[in-house]
């Protein structure tokens, strides 16, 4: 089943993005976990575990955006530990590049192991997780999905928590210029649901299909829309976070809106509102609601950044992400 949806996705991938299906990786349950990168100033590079004794510092997993190539984690990588005393920036190595437009259930049944090796090393500390972009629906993935995660913190990093309903950058490799509101229609066939922006394409005009138990969006189920069997279990496991951090910008052009970052989103009359405001918080469905009265969510608005620069902006991090490293 995992390769044959590998490869379906890949034909698909193939009409859009010229990808040659013949070299991209037979990532079958026989192969072993990708390799993992490990950054840490005054350590030598070395696959985990590193224990606990070599930082005091909660650990940061990295993961990056939809297309994201080999060199996107540098930045975050090296500068945190300069700036951080003790820190240790694992990043994971897998799904890069077209790879990364596989659907998200699939991606994440090796990101998840991956993650848990990690975690199973700092037992005492927990570890904090930085998410770009798509990343960050991927990490809320984690977090809702791994029950024995011990995320303490969770960074989204301009990622499209709410969705995108937006012909923007990464969309327009798969839609050309297409009208965004005939695009559910895609998004939501069988076909559609095979492309990891399926998984987040949230049409406001179009939410009962969205909610649909027998198209399971991967974002409508997150959300705990869609009725299924582990809704309870999803909350329990997101309620375990500390702290979600959500950063975004109206610079951003990419995230539609951008107020998806932090959990913002249209209502059927496209009018942007707050995730105060979202059924979903309101009837506290995966636990948003608890979190936020706990005092557990921050939200940060930084104007200026294009999307493709967040994850590269020092003053981004000096802001908004080194604050809670600590």
């Amino acid at each position: 089943m995992g390769t044959w949806l590998t490869f379906s996705t890949c034909f698909v991938l193939s009409l859009s993005l010229s990808v040659d299906c013949k070299h991209m990786r037979d990532l079958s349950p026989l192969n072993k976990l990708p390799k993992v990168d490990v950054y840490a100033k005054g350590l030598k590079d070395r696959i985990p575990p590193i224990s606990n004794a070599d930082t005091k510092v909660r650990p940061i997993i990295y993961m990056h955006g939809i297309f994201g190539k080999a060199d996107e984690k540098n930045f975050a990588c090296q500068y945190i530990p300069s700036v951080v005393p003790g820190a240790v920036v694992y990043a994971l190595d897998m799904f890069n590049g077209a790879e990364s437009a596989l659907n998200l259930d699939y991606q994440l049944e090796y990101i998840m192991p991956a993650m848990q090796k990690i975690m199973d090393n700092h037992t005492d500390t927990g570890v904090t997780l930085l998410c770009y972009s798509q990343g960050g629906v991927i990490c809320r993935g984690v977090v809702q999905m791994l029950s024995t995660h011990n995320v303490h913190t969770f960074i989204a990093l301009s990622s499209p928590l709410a969705g995108q309903f937006g012909v923007t950058g990464f969309v327009r490799h798969f839609t050309g210029l297409m009208n965004r509101s005939s695009l559910w229609e895609f998004w939501y066939s069988e076909l559609g649901r095979w492309i990891s922006v399926g998984d987040y394409w949230n049409d406001p005009h179009h939410q009962g299909e969205f909610s649909d138990p027998s198209k399971d969006i991967f974002l409508a189920r997150l959300n705990n829309q869609t009725g299924h069997s582990q809704s309870q279990e999803y909350k329990k496991n997101f309620l375990k976070l500390e702290k979600l951090v959500m950063i975004g910008g109206p610079d951003d052009t990419v995230i539609t809106p951008w107020q998806s970052a932090q959990l913002g989103f249209y209502n059927q009359n496209e009018t942007v509102l707050p995730f105060e405001k979202q059924p979903w918080y309101e009837r506290d469905e995966f636990g948003l609601r608890s979190l936020h009265k706990r005092g557990g969510i921050v939200r940060h608005t930084h104007p200026g950044v294009h999307h493709t620069q967040w994850y590269k902006t020092p003053e981004v991090f000096d802001k908004y992400i080194i604050p809670y490293l600590q």
